[in-house]
């Protein structure tokens, strides 16, 4: 639970955080609520058909629960980011009650659901073909797919509206292949979108964090392995806040910024004060849009 005052920064907004169930969305989820936003949290995994049951709890009514509990307003959506269909009938509910989305976090991520690792080989060519087709749909498509409904039925139309994306920086040297070739795709489609819609005004910007403590890093790593090397998802749940707050956040559409850098940008600490920055020196810095032709 965040243990962060509320700003109010964020009343009478609302806030779409896809893939809410757990780690940086549900993060993004009590953070966002926390700075006074209505959050729909969206997601697949649900009580009775959750997809992940280790440890318990990653559902859509976990989240709902831990934000009313700090005292927020959230209501739950089950949906399928992949889906073109699923959306706009999540997007037009939400508009027909709501009148606006002022906010789209984009986190839905399943790249990793269908992992296994007794299926590599040693070699770079011995990599499962279908890893890197359910990571572009997991990551890329998902967010394009809710980007352009959103923007189509919602933001377009308002002529407002910020889309932030959660990602991971391509550093070097790349890592794995197919995680890195897909977050590349991510990164791409935030340059590619901020580029089309700066006459808008309408900011699309890359949150990429350092390692986090999510739940699932929790049941897969020791205290000492992640010990000086990670941060809570709480500090880039801050820093999509503090973004979507700001009404100079154009001047970042369209890059890929460092939760670190940004961090120390609006004085933004970790749940326990600190203010890692585990990603320093280990990424080339976005460069800013080209005017439009």
């Amino acid at each position: 639970m965040t243990t962060r005052d509320p700003t109010g920064t964020l009343t009478g907004r609302l806030a779409l955080v896809s893939g809410a169930s757990r780690g940086l969305g549900r993060a993004c989820a009590l953070e966002l609520a926390a700075a006074g936003a209505h959050v729909v949290a969206t997601g697949r995994s649900a009580e009775g058909a959750a997809t992940r049951t280790d440890p318990p709890g990653l559902t859509l009514e976990g989240t709902r629960d831990l934000v009313e509990a700090a005292g927020g307003s959230v209501e739950i959506h089950r949906c399928d980011h992949t889906d073109p269909d699923h959306v706009d009938a999540l997007v037009l509910d939400v508009l027909a009650r709501h009148g606006a989305i002022d906010v789209l976090v984009n986190n839905a991520w399943g790249g990793h659901d269908h992992h296994d690792e007794s299926a590599y080989g040693e070699e770079v060519w011995d990599e499962p073909m279908d890893q890197f087709r359910q990571m572009l749909l997991a990551g890329a498509y998902s967010d394009f797919v809710t980007s352009l409904r959103t923007l189509k039925h919602a933001m377009g139309p308002a002529g407002r509206g910020t889309i932030l994306t959660t990602t991971w920086h391509t550093p070097e040297p790349p890592a794995w292949l197919p995680y890195e070739s897909s977050k590349a795709a991510k990164n791409r489609l935030v340059y590619a979108l901020g580029y089309h819609l700066q006459g808008k005004g309408i900011p699309v910007i890359a949150v990429a964090p350092g390692w986090m403590r999510t739940e699932l890093m929790l049941t897969h790593h020791t205290a000492e392995e992640l010990a000086g090397k990670t941060e809570t998802p709480h500090l880039a749940a801050r820093v999509v806040t503090a973004l979507a707050a700001d009404p100079d956040a154009m001047r970042w559409s369209g890059q890929v910024v460092d939760a670190g850098e940004m961090a120390e940008h609006y004085g933004i600490d970790d749940l326990d004060g600190t203010r890692p920055h585990p990603n320093a020196g280990r990424f080339e810095p976005s460069r800013p849009l080209p005017p439009p032709e």
